[in-house]
Parts: structure tokens; sequence; C-alpha cells
């Protein structure tokens, strides 16, 4: 069959879908159905102005609250085409912040920003990707830099279909002269996708023949840490912009600038941190320092060549030096110490590290030996043997496997007190290769068995006893999402090949090991997505492994006895909470409970602050569009927004728009999600 590439619209909206969200986002949020209401309605930001195509009255009363300009002018330029002027300083809107574990007793705080400025991130990629493209095309340092804008285009021949089913070939960003089918980043970018690549590549093993020692760093808290003016110091220089700051606001720095204090409420200290367009924004500015480095190096009595005396790597923030004298590190070392200091960036001095032939990282010799592991007890061959056990005369032939876990576990300890790390260093690593795992044993057992076997479910489960031994350690979003993928695999494939007694001991394994995690790992109130996906997991099994309302509750940090939340729920608690109690009756006490709550959260902020509330404007659409709410809750919402109660009409219009915003509430698949949020994966 002849390959056929079809090429899609280039739509500049697209950036919503791949350069605006964290990753670690509930499996039920996107924004691809916001995308669709931008795209179908043709709604874009110019000048300070919002204009869309459509003659309906709902949308406008939508746009109104969605991008926070409710008091502000219309004008109808023509019969199809509408503009709503947007007043001076409007543009800036208070971004939804909600914190992830980081390290031992630290967060990481990450940023979903207001819908409007979402616009104002596509108006700002579709002005200013070719000066993006230039400005992070300067260092010879960086190894992950935007290179073009990305192509949208797939194929529809039979291999591509079948390369798409194989979802742990799926990549994280669309690299140079590949393309897909879903499009994961705006721009393409230049040799390595995910860091780990980068060990593995050509360019790491060459430097390790060449060079007798490897200094690696990283920058400390460097989102946190960078100042938003540093950009236009970055492409004008620092002395001119100081001399010249008036002029200066209207550059392209400048104006980069200017969104990112736009869509954090005015800060200038520090970056919003999850998003691409964040990374972008600070590469630029860490190209700038790379190539400032560079030169100087070059410049000195002794020229110190890179290539030759030293070579240096960035990705993102991470930086690596290879090298064979001291007195060569300690030069470039000092460099990169003066001229982050320039830009308010300091380094990491606590994880720096410093490595001699062979170079080899206790992280490295930890996924060796894990792969060597798992080979070894989880290799599914194809060969069949005749179980004459069962079948005397061996007329049917079955597959035979054997595992344990107990053994698996305890050699798994040994590797990580031998290479000298910690849990968190290898979890996510470890739970992909089981992941990869478990997609051979299903391939081989259901291209080679003919009956069903006791002793491919005993499999099964030893799979699960091992991947929650190594999650349990520490609970991340990362590694809860890898977690879910294997579980996800194997309750599809006990539904499909398992017959109702055995698939009920593979869902019961699964119900009682996350029904320990969320019983352990109560959500809490500075974090509160880490483990919400194992509710998505458990609503995959069936109505007979829903937890009771008294432990999800529990869970949930709701008290039923005194009807109220122990402590603040974010928007994806409350979303992730809907999404799992669904219309159950079990559940309506713990429904009621949560209303309440929205309705105080809502309250507890001024009413002229709402529409500028990322949180609150995303759970107001959302909440609309839920199917599990009722009709006088929806209406007492648009109250909390001033909207005309006698207007029942448009209310029903507005709530009938869409039938998804930002969650979707039915008609879920959790392994495409599952499948989509893996290939979304930068670390």
């Amino acid at each position: 069959m002849s390959k056929k590439k079809s090429y899609i619209t280039n739509k500049k909206q697209r950036v919503v879908l791949s350069d605006i969200l964290p990753f670690e986002t509930p499996a039920t949020f996107s924004n691809r159905f916001f995308y669709e209401f931008l795209v179908n309605n043709n709604i874009e930001l110019c000048s300070n102005k919002i204009s869309w195509n459509s003659e309906n009255t709902e949308v406008k009363s939508i746009i109104r609250i969605l991008f926070g300009v409710q008091d502000n002018f219309i004008q109808n330029e023509s019969d199809t085409h509408f503009t709503l002027n947007i007043k001076k300083g409007a543009l800036k809107a208070i971004p939804f912040q909600y914190k992830i574990s980081h390290k031992k007793k630290e967060f990481r705080e990450l940023t979903i920003i207001h819908p409007k400025s979402q616009l104002s991130v596509i108006e700002f990629y579709n002005k200013f990707n070719s000066l993006i493209l230039y400005y992070c095309n300067q260092s010879d340092f960086s190894i992950r830099h935007p290179i073009k804008v990305a192509q949208f285009s797939y194929f529809k021949d039979r291999l591509h279909l079948d390369t798409l089913a194989q979802d742990n070939e799926l990549e994280g960003i669309e690299e140079f002269n590949k393309e897909y089918e879903n499009l994961k980043t705006y721009f393409s970018y230049k040799e390595i996708s995910n860091i780990h690549k980068f060990y593995e590549s050509y360019k790491y093993h060459r430097c390790e023949k060449k060079y007798e020692h490897l200094y690696k760093f990283d920058i400390s808290k460097c989102f946190d840490s960078i100042y938003s003016h540093s950009i236009t110091w970055a492409v004008l220089e620092k002395e001119i912009v100081k001399h010249n700051i008036g002029k200066s606001s209207s550059t392209f720095g400048g104006k980069f600038d200017r969104l990112l204090q736009n869509l954090n409420y005015g800060e200038t200290n520090g970056i919003v941190i999850g998003p691409e367009f964040s990374r972008i924004f600070a590469e630029i500015i860490l190209q700038k320092i790379d190539k400032t480095i560079h030169e100087e190096l070059l410049k000195l009595e002794s020229p110190l060549i890179h290539k030759k005396d030293y070579e240096v790597f960035r990705y993102v923030d991470d930086y690596f030096i290879f090298y064979n004298n001291e007195v060569v590190k300690d030069e470039v070392l000092s460099r990169f110490r003066i001229k982050l200091r320039d830009y308010k960036l300091g380094l990491n001095e606590e994880k720096s590290k410093e490595y001699s032939k062979p170079i080899l990282t206790g992280i490295t010799v930890a996924k060796v030996n894990v792969v060597k592991l798992l080979e070894k007890n989880l290799s599914f061959d194809n060969t069949e043997n005749e179980n004459t056990s069962l079948f005397p005369q061996g007329e049917i032939k079955t597959k035979s496997f054997y595992v344990s876990s107990n053994k698996l576990i305890t050699e798994f300890k040994i590797i990580i007190k031998n290479s000298d790390i910690k849990y968190k260093d290898i979890q996510n690593f470890t739970l992909g290769c089981i992941d990869n795992k478990v997609i051979n044993f299903i391939k081989s057992y259901v291209k080679h068995s003919k009956i069903v076997d006791i002793n491919s479910t005993k499999v099964l489960l030893e799979i699960l006893d091992l991947a929650f031994f190594i999650y349990t350690v520490t609970p991340r979003v990362n590694s809860t999402i890898k977690l879910c993928s294997i579980t996800n695999k194997i309750t599809q494939f006990a539904k499909l090949y398992l017959n109702e007694d055995l698939s009920n001991r593979v869902f019961k394994k699964i119900y009682d090991e996350i029904f320990l995690v969320l019983k352990k790992d109560r959500i809490k109130e500075h974090i509160q997505i880490e483990t919400l996906y194992l509710l998505i997991s458990l609503k995959e099994l069936g109505r007979e492994y829903r937890l009771n309302e008294t432990t999800l509750a529990y869970y949930m940090g709701i008290d039923i006895n005194d009807k109220k939340c122990t402590f603040s729920l974010h928007y994806f608690s409350i979303t992730v909470l809907l999404f799992y109690i669904g219309n159950k009756v079990r559940y309506e006490a713990l429904k009621q409970i949560l209303k309440k709550y929205i309705i105080s959260k809502f309250e507890n902020i001024s009413a002229k602050n709402r529409i500028q509330n990322t949180e609150l404007v995303m759970l107001f659409f959302d909440l609309l569009s839920c199917p599990y709410l009722d009709r006088a809750f929806k209406n007492r919402l648009f109250q909390l927004f001033d909207f005309d109660s006698s207007k029942g009409l448009l209310k029903s219009k507005i709530i009938n728009n869409r039938k998804y915003w930002f969650t979707k509430w039915n008609n879920f698949n959790f392994g495409k999600e599952l499948d989509a949020k893996k290939s979304q994966e930068v670390y």
C-alpha cells in the first residue's frame, strides 16, 4: 500500500493544544474543547480587541465571562463579524496555581493561565514565531530548542495505524523530520525531545570517549528566579535597556515581558511554571548566557575552544560540562556563575555532581540493572508448551509463565542500595519498563494462548504487586500516570480475555492496592493532584468496585458528619470528584456537601474579581456542562457572575452551547487519554 500524507490547515489557535498547559493535569482535563470553541467561532485577540464571527447571542455572553471582559463595549463591524474592546490593563488576570510534590518536604507550583491570557499567547506566537526561532538558535550548547514551526500532517497507511496502536512508541514532542497524527508542540525541536534520550545519544557516548570528566549542574529554582525584564536584557543588552526603558517596551523582548506579566497578574519576579511557552522564555535568556560564555572563553589569553578543550550541553536548565583539565572546568564554571548572576540566577551547588571515567551515574547503573532484572523475569517468549496436566492428550497448547513479585521487589531494593540512589530517581523509568512488559505479555498471550490460563492471571497479579510497591514509596503525578497506564492495560485485558472469576481476581487486586494508597496518601491541602488519577482507575473497574461514601469523603478531606470540607479543594479535585461520583445515589450526601462548598468558593472571591480568576472561570463553565448537576444549581452559578436572572432562555442556550469545556464528563476513554498524556512528558 502506498503511503498517503494529508496536510491539515495550520490554525494559529493550536497553540492552546500544545504550549499552554502543564503536563501534570488530570486525564479528564484538556484544552481540546476550548480549542474547538475558538476555531468554530473564529475567536481572535488583536490590538486589545477580541473578535468573533458568530451571531448567536449566547456566544457574546460566553465571551464576556470566559475572557473576563464583562463590562466592556461591543462594536458590531458587520453582520457576521463582531469585536469587543478591552480596556487598558484588562488583559491582566489571576492564574490558577496549584502545587505538586517535588522534593522531600518541597512543592513545585504549576500554573494554568486565564482563557484571555491564552488568547494573548496565541497572538504572540502568531506574530513573533520567526523571532522566537531566531533567538532560540544562538547557542551551541542547547540540545532542546525550537527550530521550526511544526508540520500538521499524518499518514493514512496501515503501517501508520499499527504504529499508533503501540502507545509506548509515542514521542513527547514533535522532532525535526518526523510527523505525528497528534501535534504535541507548536514548534519542532532539534535532536532531543526528552532528557533521558541524551544519556543514550551518540553525542553523550562520544564525549565519554573523548573526555575524562563530567560536571553536571542545574540552575537553582530557575523559573521561580527569572526576572521577567531579563528577556529584554537578553535580546537588547542590559545597559541599552536601562537607558531606553520606554522604547524597549515596544520591542519583541518588551512584549514578551509584558505578556508574562499580564498572565501572572502583573508579577515580574519569577515566571509561571509548567507551560511550554515558559520554557521558551527561559530558553531565550539561557541561549544569550550560553553564547556570551562561549565567546568570552574564545577571547581568553589562552583561548578555550568548544568541542576541543571542553564541551557543554544544556537541556532546559540542566547543564553537562565534559572536560579533561580541572583548570578548564573551573574557568568554564566561573563564567557561568558570573553570567547567571547578571540575570539574577545561580547554580544549584547542592545538586552539582562530578564524575570521572568511566562516566557512569548511579541512575545509569540502576537503569541498566533494572532492564536486566525485568528482561530476565518478565520476558514472555513465543514458545508454546503443552499443558499435559490440564489436557493429557495434548491437543490444546497454552502459554506458561511464572513471576514472583517478592523476588523482584527484593532484587529491585538491592539495585537501589548498590547504586546509591533514591527510589524517586528510578521510579518513573522502572514503571515505564513494566508498562512495556505488560504490552509484551498481552501480545504474547493474545497471539499464542488458546484457552484461559489461570497461570496468566497470577502473572498479572504479581506484576501489579511489583508496580504498586515501586509506586507507593513516593507517589507523584508522573509516576501515578505510569501506574494507571499499567492498571488500565491489565483492566482492559481482563475484560476482554478473562472469565468473570479470573477478571474479578484482577479487579479486586487493583481495588485493594488503590484503596491502600488512598487511605495512606489522603489528599492534603497543599498537594491534591498526585493520586486523583487513581479515582479514575477505580471507576474503570465498574460499579462493584466503587469506594463507599465514607472512604471517598475521608480521602477527599470532607467531613460527612459536619457536612464540610476540612480544607480548600481546588478546581481539579472538585471536577475529578464530580466525575467519579456521577449520578450515583450512594454519593448523594457527598454531592450536596460539595455543591455547598462550590458556592462558598465563589462567594469567597469578590464579585468584581471572579471573571479575572482563572480557577473560578474554568470551574464555572465546567459546572455548567456537568451532566451530574441540576439546573437550579447552575442557575445559582449564573447569579454569582451577576447574570440577569430574567434571561432564562439565554441561560439554557449558554448551558447547551457546548457538551464539554475543559473537563470530559462522559464518553471517556481512559487508555487514550493516558497515551496522549504520556506523549507530552518533557522530563
